[in-house]
Order: structure tokens, then sequence, then C-alpha cells
């Protein structure tokens, strides 16, 4: 709506003259030219992304500058023994690298065992919400669709019945323009007589 209250809308179901050519790209032409004076958005030069997440925004970074990502480190997940020679401190990282794996090894059997017996329904249920999800947004879709036709339905025949409105308003403004146009020939027909009335009248008077 604009300042005043009124609604505005486009008549595209009224107004043909688009779908000429000539009226297209004048139409296009003064688009262009207002675009032109238009001033350019305001962009921030610098975005800094992932603010809260230092892991991901060094990602970003990484990527950004197109550097490579780093080898998978296997070092850890190696079981060497020290040298015979290795000290205390050695033999005792090694220790605990192998308790490490160990445990690690053991984590991951439990979680296969908890696969194997909860796996196949925890599937099943996902398979489960992500099909209510996936028919949730089709309704929703198929609903915004409809509600797109059923209003481009009612502007068509708002705009159908104010265009026979219009037609009867600019038809009554052509007969009234066309009675004025008349009236005034018919002033000016009738000044013309008045003024030669009166020059004979004049003339009359004068020979008398």
């Amino acid at each position: 709506m604009d300042a005043h209250g009124a609604e505005l809308d486009s008549l595209p179901y009224i107004d043909k003259e688009y779908d000429d050519p000539a009226v297209r790209e004048q139409v296009l032409l003064m688009i262009q030219e207002e675009m032109a004076r238009m001033s350019p958005p305001a962009i921030p030069r610098s975005t800094s992304l992932f603010k809260n997440n230092e892991l991901l925004r060094k990602e970003y970074e990484r990527i950004k500058a197109g550097r490579p990502m780093p080898p998978f480190d296997i070092e850890r997940y190696k079981l060497e023994a020290p040298a015979e020679t290795a000290g205390v401190d050695a033999w005792k990282r090694a220790s605990d690298n192998a308790a490490s794996q160990l445990e690690h090894q053991n984590i991951r059997q439990v979680n296969l065992e908890l696969l194997q017996h909860f796996g196949a329904n925890a599937w099943k249920l996902g398979n489960y919400q992500k099909e209510k999800l996936l028919e949730h947004v089709e309704r929703a879709a198929a609903k915004h669709a409809q509600e797109g036709v059923d209003l481009n339905k009612a502007r068509k025949y708002e705009q159908t019945e104010a265009g026979v409105k219009l037609s009867d308003l600019e038809s009554r403004w052509s007969e009234g323009v066309r009675q004025c146009i008349e009236i005034q020939a018919a002033n000016c027909e009738l000044s013309a007589e008045i003024k030669r009335l009166e020059l004979e009248v004049n003339s009359d008077i004068t020979t008398k």
C-alpha cells in the first residue's frame, strides 16, 4: 500500500501493452536507467565466519587460502617397542600407548555389539522419521503451491472484473471528452455567429 492507503498492483491480465516488443524494450530501457541511478548496496568487505568455533574457522581459512589438507597422523596408532637401549620414559610412553590402543579396540567392539543389537531398529526408525519429514515437506509444498494458484485465480478474477469497470469508465470518459469537444466547437460557431450578427447590426446602424 502507498502512503494514502491505496493498494497498488500490476494488471497483467488486463494490460497487454507489455506484449508489444517495442513497449517491452522501452520498459527494459527505463529499468536499466533507473538501476544505473541507484547506489550499489553496502556489502562488508570481510565477514568473519565461525566466530564461536575455532576448528571450523581454521578449516575455513585453510580452504579459502587454498592450502592442502594435512596428512592423517597414523603415528599414534603404531605399536612399536622402544629400542633396547631406551630408558624408562620411552617404555612408559609405549605402555601408555598400548593401553590406549587396547581401550580403543574395546570401545570399537562395544560399538559393534551395540550396532548389531540396536542398529537395525535405529536404521528403520531413522528411515521412518525421514519419510514422515518428507511427507510433511511435500504437503507444505503442495499447500503453498495451491495457495499460489488460488491467489492467481483471485487476482485474475478481480482484474477481469476491474477491467470491465475500467473499460466502462474509459468509454464514459471518451464520451465526455467527445461531448466537451463538440460543445467547444458549438461555442466557437456561436461566438463567430454572434460576432457576424454584431457586425451586421453595426453596419445597418451606420448606414442609417
